[in-house]
């Protein structure tokens, strides 16, 4: 059964710490990513093979035990912060309450912003579907999921830049999906998880990065991250032999393709330090300025210290933050592809709309816990 911790996580500081148990290596050992010296050309075609293979298992996972609901539309985005600049580049895939179809519904609805996950290489905003249903049934929202452009074509920080773009203009359409801009809300799972948090990040201070944004900016309600990396000046070795299981965590050869493919040119770690790279090395000053925030967590996960260590950040700086750290699961348990997933998925995406519920000053209801655990 997974930690419940209600409204602040509470982490052992020993486990936070566990991570820097693993001293930092020297300049000169850093590692080695082989990947690196690959072509970009093979890089490619690498990813081009995971991410057809990803989407048939996605297609057949969706379609295990309870079939998913289609998206209701398919909408497209300009593109106009990134270097590679465009009409109608980006889509984002669109579930709506049924009652929300009529023109005339007058009921202002809260939306989730949604971007996947997939190491930045491969995936698809259906591949969230399962918790895009959740929303839809359990909290009456518009789901937006995005389908930001992919690495190795285009590397950080275009898929950062594409999902603010996204933010930006379904912001602009409020109206025609009766959306409560009050009641806006941000959520990603593994990769898209750091963008969720990378794009609020760029929200708050575009002038940063010198971005000139088109239009105003929403006011975000609060942020849900799955499993999310948050800190790239750790090496890959770093983090598996921080976790508990190193044998259950990414492969090298994944893991390797992936950081190759989004961080192009390469920078050596210590250099990794921007923080739409890096979200979880935000400032205190960014903290302070966070809406709440909701973290699930693996257990068995080369991302879950660098996760903890961010949770305990929000705690100590007041930020309401709840934690949930699954057990015995690896990354993306939630997306076992082919297969259908566990009966732990539907109560954690539970949990955490009831987080966003309790964040819009509703009533939570207690929730049972998942059987068979």
């Amino acid at each position: 059964m997974s930690e419940d911790t209600k409204t602040t996580s509470k982490v052992d500081a020993a486990e936070v710490l566990s991570i820097h148990d693993v001293a930092p290596p020297p300049v000169e050992a850093d590692y080695v990513n082989p990947a690196e010296k690959t072509p970009r050309w093979l890089l490619g075609a690498h990813a081009y093979t995971l991410r057809f293979l990803a989407g048939i298992g996605f297609k057949i996972g969706n379609r295990s035990g309870l079939p998913t609901v289609s998206p209701t539309e398919t909408i497209w985005l300009d593109t106009t912060l990134s270097k590679w600049k465009g009409k109608q580049t980006i889509s984002a895939n669109v579930w709506r309450p049924l009652d929300s179809l009529q023109p005339s519904s007058a009921e202002k609805r809260p939306a989730i912003i949604n971007f996947h996950g997939g190491g930045f290489i491969l995936g698809y905003g259906t591949d969230d579907s399962r918790w895009a249903e959740s929303l839809v049934n359990n909290l009456g929202a518009v789901v937006f999921s995005v389908n930001y452009r992919l690495a190795p074509s285009y590397p950080f920080p275009t898929p950062v830049e594409d999902c603010v773009d996204a933010i930006l203009q379904i912001f602009q359409l409020a109206d025609r999906y009766n959306i409560d801009t009050e009641r806006i809300i941000l959520s990603g799972f593994s990769a898209g998880a750091t963008l969720a948090t990378s794009s609020w990040i760029v929200l708050q201070d575009p002038t940063r990065w010198d971005y000139e944004l088109p239009t105003s900016v929403p006011k975000i309600a609060g942020i849900v991250l799955y499993y999310p990396p948050l800190d790239w000046t750790l090496d890959r070795p770093q983090k598996r032999k921080a976790c508990a299981r190193p044998d259950l965590t990414l492969p090298s050869g994944l893991t390797d393709l992936i950081d190759a493919s989004y961080v192009h040119p390469p920078l050596p770690r210590r250099e990794r330090t921007d923080i739409r790279l890096s979200p979880g090395l935000m400032s205190d000053e960014l903290i302070d300025r966070l809406p709440p925030v909701h973290l699930c967590l693996c257990e068995y996960d080369m991302l879950l210290a660098e996760g903890k260590l961010f949770a305990e950040r929000l705690e100590n700086r007041g930020k309401t933050v709840s934690t949930r750290v699954v057990e015995d699961e690896k990354h993306a348990w939630d997306k076992p592809l082919p297969l259908s997933p566990k009966n732990t998925v539907s109560f954690e995406y539970d949990i955490a709309i009831a987080a966003i519920k309790s964040w819009f000053g509703e009533a939570q209801e207690n929730l049972p816990a998942p059987e068979g655990v």
